[in-house]
C-alpha cells in the first residue's frame, strides 16, 4: 500500500476533516440562520437536511485530500494541523473577532473606513496558519481532543440558541402564491403601490422641475401634507393596511396578527366581502399570512430556494472569513455565490414570458386564458422592455416591472384588491433615471435621479393598467411606507413654505424627513390633471379612504382622505425609534418617542415631542 494510504493518517486527518466540515457547513450557517431567523421565509427543520449535505461533501472531499498528502516534507502532518487551524480560526473569528459593518441589505460598505479591522484580523489568520504549518506536531496530536472539544462547544451554542427561538410566525407556514401576481378584475380593482422611502419633498421637487411627471399622474392627488406613523417599515406597514398603531405594548408579531384581523383591516374585510386581496410584500414579516385575509397563498413547501441557501451561506463566509476577504465575498452586494443564482433567474427573464421555474400545467393555462382578455399590447411590451432590459441585474422593481408586461390581464369580473411593494428610491443608489445601471454616492442629486427612474417605472406600470381597460375605475394609491431618515439628502422646502419654517438640529431633521411620505391617490373617474393640497393627511387614513370609496360603512382609526379639508387643524401623532437591522428579530420595537405635530408636517415649527416614550413590554 503506498505510503499516502496508510492507516495512521486517518486518526488525526477524519477529526481534523470533520471539525472544518461542521464548522463551516453546519454550525456557523446554523447560528446564523437561528440569530436572524425572520430573514428567512423557510423553517430549521426545512433547513437542516440541506446544511447536513454540504457538511457530508465537505467531509469527504476534505478527508479524502488529508488521506492522499505524501508523508515527505511532513505534508500530509501540515494538512491536519491547516485544516484545524483554519476550523478554529473560522470559530474564532465568526464569534470573538465580529465586526460590524451595518445592515446588510443592499446598503454600500464603506470599505475605507473599515481598514483597520483588516490590521486586526489578518495578522491573526496569517500567524495561525504560519504557525499550524510550521510547527504542525501539536495539532496533529491533539487532533481528536481539539475536535470534540469545539465540536461540544457549537454543539451546545446551537442547541440553546434553538430552544429559545421564538414561536414560528404565520411566513414560516404559509407563502405567497405568485401566479397570479399580474391578474386583474375587468370590473373594479384596488391597487396600493407602496415606494420604500419615497421622501414627499423628493416628488414635488420633481414634479416642479419636470412637467411630463405631472401629466403622468394626471388624475392624482398628491397629499403633500402627509404624516407617516413610524420611521421606518416593520410598523408603517400594517398602520397604513390596517390603522392599527402599534405601541410595544405587546409583541408586535403578536400585534400584527390582531390587527390584520381587526374591523378596519382592509385586507380581511374586502375578503369577507368577496374580494380577491393579493398581497405581495416585500418584507415578509409585515403581513400575517392567513387564507381569511388574503387570497395569494398557499402552504409553505419544505424546499429550500437555492437562492436562499446561497445567501446564508454567503452571511457565513462574510462573517466567518477576516476583513481583507469579506470585500470579495460581499461583492458590492451582489455576493460572491448569489450572483450565479441570480444570473440563472435573469436569464429566464430575458428570454421567456415566464421564467422556467413557472412552467408548469397552471401557467401554461393561464397563458392561454390571457389571449382572450385585455392585456397590455406586444408593441407596448416591446418598447417598455427594450429600456427596462438595461437595469434589470440590479432593479428589483424594473423585475417586477418587466414580469407585469409579460403577464398582466385582466382575467376576472370579481372585484379584485392588490398591494405591491416596491423597493423604491431606498439606499444604494444602482440605478439611474435612463434605467441604466450605477454606483452613485447618496446624496441629493443621485436619490432624485434614482427617484425619476423609480416614478418612471410608476408611468409604465400605469401606462400598463390603461391599455388593460382598467385604470380609470381603479382606486390607486401610490405612497412610501416612509421617509428617508438615513443619508445626507435634506428637505427642500416650497417657496410658500420655506419663509414659515425655522431649522432644526440634524438629528431633528432626521426625524421629521422620517415623517413625511409620499402619498397619491386616485379615484375611480378621475381623469383631470395632478392635483395638491395640503389637508392633514396621515398613512393611518389609508384604510377608511380605501372603505368610504368603496361605500363601505367601516369604522375605525383615520378618515377618509378626500373629507378633509385643507385648513382645517389637525392635531396628528408620530411614534419614532433608532432602527436597526437586528430589530427584525426583536420581539419588541426599540423604545418609542412620541411626537404630537399640529401644522404643516414639513416645518419644524409643526412638531412638538411630548415627553412620552413607549418603552418595549410596557
Amino acid at each position: 500500500m503506498p505510503d499516502s494510504l496508510k492507516m495512521k493518517k486517518w486518526p488525526n486527518a477524519l477529526p481534523a476533516a470533520l471539525l472544518f466540515s461542521c464548522t463551516l457547513g453546519l454550525f456557523a450557517p446554523a447560528q446564523l440562520f437561528l440569530t436572524n431567523s425572520l430573514e428567512f421565509q423557510f423553517a430549521f427543520s426545512h433547513l437542516l437536511p440541506f446544511l447536513a449535505a454540504v457538511t457530508l461533501c465537505l467531509f469527504l472531499l476534505l478527508a479524502l485530500l488529508l488521506g492522499v498528502l505524501p508523508e515527505r516534507l511532513r505534508l500530509a502532518e501540515r494538512g491536519v494541523a491547516v485544516a484545524i487551524a483554519l476550523a478554529l480560526l473560522l470559530w474564532l473569528q465568526g464569534n470573538i473577532l465580529v465586526w460590524q459593518y451595518g445592515a446588510l441589505s443592499g446598503k454600500e460598505i464603506d470599505w475605507g473606513n473599515k481598514a483597520m479591522l483588516g490590521v486586526i484580523d489578518t495578522p491573526v489568520w496569517i500567524a495561525g496558519l504560519l504557525l499550524a504549518a510550521w510547527r504542525p506536531g501539536f495539532l496533529c496530536r491533539q487532533a481528536k481532543r481539539i475536535a470534540i472539544m469545539f465540536l461540544t462547544i457549537q454543539l451546545l451554542s446551537t442547541s440553546f440558541t434553538l430552544v429559545r427561538q421564538p414561536e414560528s410566525p404565520s411566513f414560516k407556514r404559509f407563502q405567497i402564491d405568485h401566479t397570479m401576481d399580474f391578474d386583474f378584475s375587468s370590473r373594479r380593482n384596488v391597487i396600493l403601490l407602496i415606494l420604500d422611502s419615497f421622501q414627499s419633498d423628493v416628488f414635488q421637487e420633481i414634479v416642479e422641475q419636470e412637467p411630463a411627471f405631472r401629466d403622468m399622474f394626471a388624475g392624482f392627488t398628491y397629499f403633500r401634507n402627509t404624516l407617516g406613523g413610524y420611521p421606518s417599515t416593520y410598523a408603517s406597514i400594517p398602520l397604513l393596511l390596517t390603522g392599527h398603531r402599534y405601541d410595544n405594548s405587546e409583541p408586535i408579531q403578536q400585534f400584527i396578527a390582531r390587527a390584520y384581523r381587526s374591523s378596519s383591516s382592509v385586507p380581511y374585510q374586502l375578503t369577507r366581502r368577496g374580494w380577491r386581496v393579493d398581497l405581495v410584500p416585500a418584507v415578509q414579516n409585515t403581513i400575517f399570512y392567513d387564507p381569511e385575509i388574503f387570497f395569494n397563498i398557499k402552504k409553505r413547501t419544505p424546499k429550500v430556494a437555492d437562492a436562499r441557501l446561497a445567501w446564508l451561506y454567503d452571511l457565513t463566509l462574510f462573517r466567518y472569513l477576516p476583513h481583507f476577504v469579506k470585500r470579495g465575498i460581499h461583492h458590492d452586494g451582489r455576493w460572491f455565490m448569489s450572483r450565479w443564482i441570480h444570473k440563472d433567474v435573469l436569464a429566464n427573464l430575458m428570454g421567456e414570458d415566464e421564467p422556467k421555474h413557472e412552467q408548469h400545467e397552471l401557467v401554461s393555462a393561464r397563458r392561454k386564458l390571457r389571449r382572450k382578455f385585455p392585456n397590455i399590447s406586444l408593441r407596448t411590451r416591446r418598447l417598455a422592455i427594450d429600456r427596462l432590459c438595461k437595469s434589470l441585474p440590479v432593479n428589483a422593481d424594473s423585475r417586477f416591472v418587466f414580469s407585469f408586461l409579460n403577464q398582466a390581464a385582466a382575467l376576472t369580473e370579481r372585484d379584485v384588491f392588490k398591494f405591491y411593494h416596491w423597493r423604491g428610491p431606498h439606499e444604494p443608489i444602482q440605478m439611474n433615471a435612463e434605467f441604466k445601471p450605477v454606483k452613485l454616492p447618496l446624496n441629493r442629486k443621485n436619490l432624485l435621479d434614482l427617484a425619476r427612474g423609480e416614478l418612471k417605472l410608476v408611468g409604465i406600470f400605469l401606462d400598463g393598467l390603461r391599455e388593460m381597460g382598467i385604470y380609470d375605475q381603479a382606486l390607486i394609491l401610490i405612497l412610501a411606507d416612509h421617509g428617508h431618515p438615513w443619508g445626507g439628502y435634506g428637505l427642500r422646502l416650497p417657496a410658500g413654505l420655506a419663509a414659515a419654517g425655522p431649522g432644526g438640529d440634524s438629528a431633528f431633521d432626521r426625524v421629521l424627513r422620517s415623517g413625511i411620505p409620499l402619498l397619491l391617490v386616485k379615484r375611480p373617474g378621475a381623469g383631470e390633471s395632478l392635483s395638491t393640497t395640503d389637508a392633514p393627511a396621515t398613512l393611518g387614513d389609508v384604510p377608511a379612504t380605501v372603505f368610504d370609496e368603496l361605500g363601505l360603512d367601516m369604522r375605525g382609526g383615520g378618515e377618509p382622505l378626500f373629507a378633509i379639508p385643507a385648513g382645517r387643524p389637525r392635531e396628528r401623532r408620530f411614534l419614532h425609534y433608532t432602527w436597526e437591522h437586528s430589530k427584525w428579530m426583536s420581539r419588541y420595537l426599540p423604545p418609542l418617542v412620541e411626537y404630537r405635530i399640529r401644522g404643516h408636517a414639513w416645518l419644524s415649527s409643526s412638531w412638538q415631542a411630548t415627553g412620552k416614550v413607549y418603552e418595549p413590554g410596557k
